[in-house]
Order: C-alpha cells, then sequence, then structure tokens
C-alpha cells in the first residue's frame, strides 16, 4: 500500500507540475497593410488609382509623384481576401490585385502581426516589395 501512494503521489506531482509550467500565449490577431505608392512623374498627368475588395467600392484618387494610398485590413487566416486595384496613366490602365493569397508571400511583418506589402506604380510596370529596397517587378502596364 505504501509503494501504491509513493507512486500515486509522484504522478500526481508531475501532472500538477506540468500543468503549472504550461504558458498561456494569447492569441494575436494579424493584420494585413497594403502600400501602393505611385513613382510616376506627374507630366503630363498624375497617377490614378481606384481599389476595392468584396464590400467596398471606393473612389477613385490621384496620387502625385511620391503620395501613397494605404490601408489596413483584419486578419486573412483563410487567404481568401482580395483587394484589386485598377491603375490609370496617360492612356494606360491595368487592373490586379494588389493583394491576395498569391501576393502575401511578398509582404512581410515590419511590426509584431502586421503583414506589409509595398506596390511602386513605376512608368514601366509594377513593382511589388517587402521593406521598401528591395521591388520586384510583378507586372508591366500591357
Amino acid at each position: 500500500m505504501g509503494c501504491f501512494l509513493l507512486q500515486l503521489l509522484i504522478i500526481t506531482f508531475f501532472f500538477v507540475s506540468g500543468i503549472l509550467s504550461i504558458e498561456h500565449q494569447p492569441i494575436r490577431v494579424t493584420k494585413n497593410q497594403v502600400h501602393v505608392i505611385n513613382d510616376i512623374p506627374d507630366s503630363p498627368e498624375p497617377l490614378r488609382v481606384r481599389c476595392t475588395s468584396l464590400d467596398i467600392v471606393a473612389d477613385l484618387h490621384t496620387l502625385k509623384k511620391g503620395q501613397e494610398l494605404n490601408w489596413t485590413f483584419g486578419p486573412d487566416a483563410s487567404g481568401s481576401a482580395v483587394y484589386p486595384c485598377h491603375f490609370y496613366w496617360q492612356s494606360k490602365n491595368k487592373l490586379f490585385n494588389v493583394y491576395d493569397g498569391r501576393v502575401r508571400q511578398y509582404c512581410r511583418l515590419p511590426v509584431p502581426n502586421v503583414y506589409a506589402c509595398y506596390w511602386s506604380a513605376r512608368p514601366d510596370g509594377f513593382y511589388v516589395s517587402n521593406d521598401e529596397s528591395s521591388w520586384k517587378k510583378i507586372y508591366g502596364w500591357g
């Protein structure tokens, strides 16, 4: 009987110490940011852009060189969020998703729990970055 109580006491000790050592981490909600930066000269005309989502229809924005359009939205755990933007410059126009499950691979966490994607509109096309210093051309205007 004494051996049984000793075993029970040892098992209880390990069980209780295991429960007490578990750290409870708060669930962190990841936000997403999209930045669309105009790197196109204003002459003869500035860049115009309209970005939307499934539930929001945005106004047409005119961006002068160096200006940006940006927004933050909530978690996208399923990877189903889609934000298309339509760009207009001179006689050119281009429509593509500035955020979706595929684009997220180009994003990073500049601050904890926030994924940021940076787009640069240029005379030869559209570049994406996760740090605003190294850019990858993804689309041309054609």
